[in-house]
């Protein structure tokens, strides 16, 4: 699955100075400023709709979207267990 959906929704909205491709899976987000926990909350809005997830309460957690890495791993959990 291509995740640039993804790497191009957090330049264009968090890290406006940072192209997409520079997005590496391991940048922290969290600790380099890119997302705050309102930006978590945008992300995560974005995530169920461009990904059609459902986020459960329990994962709103900012410390499980703090990586792309993280992020893709997810959205692969999730999708892999909606199938």
């Amino acid at each position: 699955m291509s995740y640039q959906a993804l790497r191009n929704f957090i330049s264009e909205e968090f890290a406006m100075d940072v192209p997409p491709e520079q997005l590496t899976a391991d940048l922290d987000l969290i600790d380099t400023g890119i997302v705050d926990s309102l930006g978590v909350l945008k992300l995560i809005a974005f995530l169920e709709g461009e990904y059609n997830l459902n986020i459960t309460p329990d994962e709103l957690d900012a410390d499980l979207y703090r990586t792309i890495g993280m992020i893709e791993a997810m959205i692969d959990s999730k999708q892999a267990a909606a199938a």
